[in-house]
């Protein structure tokens, strides 16, 4: 057995070792009778949204997977057209067609760069591909099934920001030392967990091991973050005192700010974040939610540590400021109307 198989069974182990050992705390409680009225309440919200948020999860990571090792980069070049404005348009709707998983869009991106398509419609493309996803579309529709209109919300806004960021990059100071200094040509290559970028010379049975080798690194990255994600999301809602929650939601730009942060922190995937955004529909608005359906799939801590992993740290930082301001002023403007 492979190293890297080894990896994935040694979390698939500890992952049934922390599965049984709450499941016998649990019942030791239940046994002792220990008052379990609170975590019962908190345990219903927390796989009600799992429940519902790792089918898209999963089958967004499927589809990525196939298009990540079966489409060549020649093929994804030819999809950015060298004038700006079709350039800018195939951008903000390629992941319409190109429904790539978020740790695909950072190295996707550099390698566009590298390829001469011009950082500004790279950029746009990075951030609206994830919001585009038909599946986080599905994922959102169904999240809020009764206010279909959640979702053109979260379109329009997400393609407006990402268009207007990468417009902001024809500024010379912003777009300047994009790259780190590279010593050798191993930087040309973009990285990727499953080392499956450069397969044009694999045979069929190899790239569909390669699909699944993909599948199964993605489903251990992104579901740590949405099961984390999901548990903060259903502990607040359960043990924070409803003062504290109405205290954010009461001041509007103090509660998108406060979605917007936690959207950062939780690194939900965007395939399955509506379902976390919706468990806090009872105490923020709908504008301080979109803060977190818009703002988290543009940026979060894993894209964060790519985009420092593959580019000059100047211009990460310079970057991540621009999408955070450029997303709290579109969405403070947005809650007018909202």
């Amino acid at each position: 057995m492979s190293g890297k198989n080894l990896k994935i069974f040694d979390k698939l182990i500890y992952g049934l070792v922390l599965i049984f050992a709450v499941y016998m705390i649990f019942s030791i409680m239940r046994v002792k009778q220990i008052d379990l009225s609170g975590f019962e309440s908190f345990n219903m919200v927390f796989i009600s949204i799992l429940m519902q948020a790792f089918p898209f999860m999963i089958l967004g990571i499927f589809i990525s997977s196939v298009v990540h090792v079966f489409v060549p980069n020649e093929v994804l070049l030819k999809i950015f057209p060298t004038k700006n404005g079709l350039g800018f348009i195939a951008a903000m709707f390629a992941g319409i067609l190109l429904p790539v998983c978020e740790c695909a869009t950072v190295p996707l991106m550099k390698g566009l760069v590298k390829k001469g398509v011009k950082l500004p419609i790279a950029i746009t493309f990075m951030l609206s591909a994830p919001i585009v996803n038909p599946i986080a579309i599905m994922s959102t529709v169904y999240a809020f099934p009764s206010m279909p209109f959640v979702v053109f919300i979260r379109l329009g806004l997400g393609l407006f920001c990402a268009l207007v960021i990468g417009l902001l990059f024809f500024i010379p100071a912003l777009g300047e030392n994009v790259f780190q200094n590279c010593e050798n040509d191993d930087c040309e290559e973009h990285s990727c967990c499953c080392g499956c970028h450069s397969n044009n010379d694999k045979s069929i049975f190899e790239k569909i091991k390669l699909v699944f080798i993909h599948i199964t690194e993605e489903f251990f990255s992104a579901g740590k973050y949405l099961i984390i994600g999901a548990f903060l999301a259903s502990a607040m809602q359960r043990f924070v005192p409803e003062g504290i929650i109405s205290g954010f939601s009461s001041n509007e730009a103090v509660s998108l700010t406060v979605m917007m942060l936690m959207a950062f922190c939780f690194s939900a995937c965007s395939t399955s974040d509506a379902f976390i955004a919706r468990s806090f529909s009872n105490s923020f608005s709908l504008n301080s939610l979109m803060g977190f359906m818009v703002f988290g799939p543009m940026l979060d801590i894993k894209n964060m540590c790519m985009l420092f992993d593959g580019f000059n740290k100047k211009f990460v930082l310079k970057l991540c400021a621009v999408i955070f301001a450029v997303d709290f002023l579109v969405l403070i403007i947005a809650s007018i109307f909202i």
